[in-house]
């Protein structure tokens, strides 16, 4: 046994418990002995951590970021003074080549190191592929992503605007047969969004790759690109592989209508990724008062859908806040939401973990036994905390070995 962790509190249980770690998976989880004579679990163990009723979570999952966009503002003054969306894509297209392969590698490394810090194991980043030059970037990404490959599993989707011209169509070709896992896109920032559709499938079917989207960032009522991103998954026959980032014009529509794309949204099984902070930022720009911007994520929830939470952009012109912290993202989508229920506590918690997971295909993860050793432990007793005051965290696990410990000391006097 490599690790033991005694007396920690898990979501799902009453009880404290013991969970012993070996060969990086969690061998097993048992009730923690009330005696003093030891752990539960017997035989020994390389290392111990007596947690003394401290949360253990598994790993937490961010399932939507862009880290080629990352910490710009700190490389440089690109403010974005309407604030707006389109703006900020003014901005990143103008400046993204002043980085270079080995600022882009600086930042994503900074990116991860906070990532792994605040507890997260698994991530999903889109990466621009519009132009040949962004290939560049795409190559500096995936170096850094062998370098971490033993803290986080770090997915990249290809960012382009597939049917468009044939320059992007290639240069999204090229991503994939690089090693981008995943066809990504914006179609209703193109004129043709059904169109865009049509050859984003194309390529997957082609690539054998899933499909995660950015759909409908936007306050028009009228944009309709969920119900045909939908509608198409089924045709296509790729329930469960295609996820939905943003979903904004839901939030628009009148309740009947957005009724009806919810019950396509569930039944082509479509992950969707709400994105608080950056759309908090981004939306309603100029309107009073002033909306919210985020997708309706209690009517999906209601419906049985898979819905998730990611930080999006970090601390450039698209937003200026971020920490990569998915228990602060919970927190934000608690907030936005109205979900401030216990169990509607526990579903933002879920977002971040077991949930986010799913859509990224993790479905073996967790803390359970045979899983993969991917947990941190909180500075927190209480499970609920974790989304209401999200704790420091004491230490993240990848694959049952320590990757970063945190140890706090505080002195009153």
């Amino acid at each position: 046994m490599d690790w033991l962790l005694t007396n920690a509190r898990l979501v799902d249980r009453t009880e404290l418990v013991d969970i012993a770690i070996a060969n990086g998976h969690i061998a097993q989880i048992r009730l923690a002995s009330s005696a003093p004579v030891g752990p539960t679990i017997l035989g020994p163990a390389t290392q111990y951590w007596e947690l003394g009723g401290r949360v253990v979570l598994s790993g937490l999952v961010d399932p939507h970021v862009h880290l080629d966009k990352t910490y710009l503002n700190s490389s440089g003054p690109f403010p974005n003074r309407s604030g707006t969306l389109l703006e900020a894509i003014a901005i990143w297209r103008a400046v993204k080549q002043q980085r270079g392969a080995a600022g882009v590698q600086i930042a994503v490394r900074r990116a991860l190191r906070a990532a792994i810090a605040n507890g997260v194991t698994a991530m999903r980043s889109h990466v621009d592929t519009e132009e040949p030059d962004d290939l560049q970037t795409l190559a500096a990404i995936l170096e850094v992503r062998e370098e971490f490959r033993h803290a986080i599993n770090l997915q990249i989707v290809a960012l382009g605007f597939a049917g468009t011209s044939p320059v992007i169509d290639r240069v999204m070709a090229d991503a994939l047969a690089l090693g981008a896992d995943l066809v990504g896109g914006a179609p209703a920032l193109v004129a043709d969004p059904v169109a865009s559709l049509s050859a984003i499938f194309a390529m997957a079917e082609r690539t054998g790759k899933p499909i995660d989207l950015h759909i409908d960032e936007t306050e028009d009522p009228a944009s309709s690109t969920l119900l045909a991103l939908a509608e198409r998954t089924v045709a296509a026959g790729m329930q469960g592989l295609v996820t939905a980032g943003h979903c904004c014009s839901l939030a628009f529509m009148n309740a009947a209508s957005a009724g009806r794309v919810i019950e396509q949204v569930a039944a082509a099984r479509l992950h969707i990724v709400t994105l608080p902070s950056c759309n908090l930022v981004l939306m309603g720009r100029g309107r009073q008062p002033a909306p919210r911007g985020v997708t309706r994520v209690q009517e999906l929830l209601a419906a049985g859908v898979n819905v998730c939470a990611g930080s999006d952009n970090v601390q450039d012109p698209f937003n200026p806040f971020g920490s990569y912290d998915p228990l602060q993202t919970a927190n934000f989508a608690a907030h936005t939401a109205h979900l401030t229920g216990t169990n509607e506590l526990r579903a933002c918690l879920e977002m971040v973990t077991n949930r986010a997971a799913r859509a990224l295909g993790l479905d073996s993860c967790g803390l359970r036994a045979g899983a993969p050793a991917d947990l941190l432990v909180l500075s927190a007793f209480d499970v609920q905390e974790a989304v209401t005051a999200p704790p420091s965290r004491l230490g993240t696990f990848k694959n049952g070995r320590v990757i970063v410990r945190t140890q706090m000391e505080q002195l009153w006097t």
